[in-house]
């Protein structure tokens, strides 16, 4: 049987009608928030776990397990993780002895449709399979709303700030929003108060001049310069968030000489490029190319040897240096 991840997130009790339940795919956050929920809600269950490994070197660990009485509960869950098709003729050979009071969890990672396993727990009754597959932005939105709901002052914005600050990860969210939940327990949720909690820096001015830069806009750069200031303590994070950006381009050019398809090569890169951020993405890719991106990264070396040198010339006239020079290459690369 074949159950999509939302109806478990929905219910996850649905898995009490099926005797085992095979979870695969590369989307740890969702294999951990069922685990969690699961015992939570099933505290009447004794938890057993093995890896596959262990019953590869015992073949009769398994059923033993299954069959032999729980010392402490009547009911027990087993969990198996790291599970591959090495597994496969163990696994459908002690499905049949399962009774009511036990219940075979198992983690896979990609399973594709040819898989064997995969493929028998889609087709039995009595069994089920579940696939964990990468969030995209709107699963991830509909998630951190679910999990604050009722609190006061959420936003879009807010909620947007806690999914890039997390990387796009289920299991970075869910450490955060414990702190979230507790700090604003009674007080309602702002911009402010959030940044500082998760301690995420306001560098909204500096990522306008640097995607500015890199789309060879002069005139909006040379007005962000004259409208920012430049904090002494900031410098060489500016100067970082310049080198992530060329080397996350470089890793997209990389895709797309393949693909030739910008979103497609976006979509594949990991971490995850937040939807906001991917018009200014593809728009600086058709920008520059493999050997404009080495020169750009060269010049990026070349300013942090001379800040680290402590030179006569200022960390920020270096920064501001290098961000109205890389603009005005960008018209030769074209």
């Amino acid at each position: 049987m074949i159950i999509k991840s939302y109806i478990l997130e929905q219910n996850i009790l649905v898995v009490k009608d099926y005797n085992s339940v095979l979870f695969y795919g590369e989307n740890e956050g969702i294999k951990n928030d069922f685990k969690k929920n699961l015992i939570e809600k099933e505290k009447e269950f004794e938890i057993i776990k093995f890896f596959q490994d262990e019953l590869l070197k015992n073949n009769n660990l398994l059923f033993e397990t299954i069959n032999t009485p729980s010392l402490f509960n009547s009911k027990k869950i087993i969990f198996i993780y790291e599970v591959s098709e090495k597994l496969q003729k163990q696994l459908l050979t002690n499905l049949d002895f399962i009774n009511q009071d036990t219940k075979i969890i198992i983690f896979a990672g990609n399973l594709d449709k040819k898989s064997k396993i995969r493929n028998f727990f889609e087709k039995e009754k009595k069994i089920a399979a579940i696939a964990c597959y990468e969030d995209n932005d709107r699963t991830l939105i509909n998630y951190v709303s679910n999990k604050l709901k009722g609190y006061k002052g959420l936003s879009g914005e807010i909620i947007n700030l806690i999914i890039q600050n997390s990387y796009q990860n289920r299991n970075i969210i869910n450490a955060e929003i414990i702190k979230i939940k507790d700090y604003f327990l009674d007080k309602k949720i702002n911009e402010k108060d959030m940044r500082e909690l998760l301690n995420i820096k306001d560098n909204s001015n500096f990522d306008k001049i640097r995607d500015a830069s890199l789309l060879g806009d002069k005139i909006k750069v040379n007005k962000l310069i004259g409208e920012m200031q430049f904090l002494p303590e900031d410098n060489f994070y500016y100067l970082n968030q310049m080198n992530n950006r060329i080397i996350k381009l470089v890793e997209l050019s990389n895709i797309n000489t393949n693909t030739k398809d910008s979103e497609i090569a976006i979509d594949s890169i990991k971490p995850k490029i937040f939807w906001k951020d991917k018009p200014i993405y593809i728009s600086q890719m058709r920008k520059w190319n493999i050997e404009s991106l080495k020169y750009a990264m060269n010049e990026v070396s070349e300013t942090e040897i001379l800040m680290k040198k402590n030179s006569y010339i200022k960390n920020d006239i270096l920064i501001k240096n290098l961000l109205v020079n890389l603009c005005s290459k960008v018209s030769s690369f074209v």
